[in-house]
């Protein structure tokens, strides 16, 4: 399909956020750049793009792409001579330090290897941002945490004060650890929201890979979210720590659900995998582990038949074919050094948030 936008990043700009490919140079001068009109006359052709190789690889696989999921987004949108969709991950400010993240997406992260420093965009670009927005039908904010970037309040005001905001579909990424603030208020403004809340397992394994985080104030904070204008989804991004807990979150995703339709509103779920770091992806995981919870899923089946039930119950089995379809291994001793090493670090014990961690190595 046709490129029809961006991310706008402060570690460099590019094609989306799953690609690897980074620019140095003004978004504007980005979009109007040699590199995009190559990839949109690519793309227009139905021809690979190099750049889109990780996504490839995943569908290859059996697994949901970012790719898959921008196309099925943006498949109304038209190109412009701004953008119609923008992507945006203006700072690494977060308040958490996930096991899967790093310092480019994490201040904490940067702090606690030595560096307090926390990258952002330079306003000079940010406002270039703001005057490649006439046209802008979707945006996607990430991070780091969205809602704690001043950033982002800044661009959505400009948006208000534009009366543009109205017009606009937002899609959010946010670990739900803080409703709030100002952020929050200025949701309401939007033409509608998708708020897609990261929880990828169930109490202190949450808090472990989502560290330092605590699961019992993010559950107060996603069941204030019902009575909001705002779509809610979970976004569960799936790793070998995931799976030690997986039945507990299947029952807890359950009653969250049934409390969300209790006052007729469809609370998502979308599944996601972690493929970087490698040895955190669930396909490497031991093969004791990788049974356990082939055993999880057999024991789960989805009590209510309404769409949303039936599109994770196929999510789930598609899960289970994936662990199924890799080779069974003994697991990968660089998760045990990882852990070990963060354990150190941040002077916590995995065990005490995952008890049996070391029974399925």
């Amino acid at each position: 399909m046709p490129f029809v936008g961006m991310q706008a990043s402060h570690r460099g700009n590019g094609l989306c956020c799953a690609s690897n490919k980074r620019f140095r140079q003004p978004a504007k001068e980005f979009w109007e750049g040699k590199y995009i009109d190559e990839v949109r006359n690519k793309m227009i052709k139905g021809e690979l793009v190099e750049d889109c190789t990780g996504c490839y690889n995943l569908e290859s696989q059996g697994k949901i792409s970012s790719r898959n999921h921008y196309n099925a987004v943006y498949k109304n949108l038209e190109t412009g001579r701004t953008p119609t969709a923008l992507d945006l991950d203006l700072s690494n400010l977060c308040n958490l330090q996930c096991v899967m993240c790093g310092p480019d997406r994490s201040s904490q992260w940067a702090k606690e290897l030595g560096n307090k420093e926390i990258t952002k965009t330079a306003k000079k670009e940010l406002d270039e941002i703001c005057a490649l927005s006439s046209a802008l039908k979707h945006l996607t904010i990430q991070g780091g945490e969205p809602s704690l970037m001043p950033e982002f309040e800044y661009y959505f005001e400009y948006l208000k004060d534009k009366k543009l905001i109205q017009n606009i579909h937002l899609d959010c990424i946010s670990n739900l650890t803080n409703i709030n603030s100002r952020f929050y208020q200025l949701l309401d403004d939007f033409k509608s929201v998708d708020l897609n809340v990261s929880i990828d397992s169930f109490g202190d394994a949450n808090n472990y890979i989502r560290y330092p985080s605590n699961f019992e104030k993010i559950e107060k904070n996603l069941l204030a979210l019902i009575d909001k204008d705002v779509q809610v989804n979970l976004q569960v991004t799936l790793q070998i720590l995931s799976l030690y807990r997986f039945t507990d979150f299947l029952r807890w995703t359950t009653s969250i659900q049934t409390a969300f339709e209790e006052k007729n509103k469809v609370l998502g779920i979308n599944l996601s995998y972690v493929s970087d770091p490698e040895f955190l992806s669930i396909q490497n995981a031991p093969k004791k582990l990788k049974q356990k919870f082939i055993n999880d899923l057999k024991n789960y089946l989805p009590s209510k038949k309404t769409k949303n039930h039936i599109k994770f119950a196929i999510e789930l089995k598609n899960l289970k074919n994936i662990i199924l379809d890799t080779d069974n291994n003994n697991g990968d001793d660089r998760l045990l050094s990882y852990v070990n090493e963060l354990d150190s670090r941040r002077g916590i014990k995995i065990t005490n948030y995952i008890p049996d961690f070391y029974d399925y190595l």
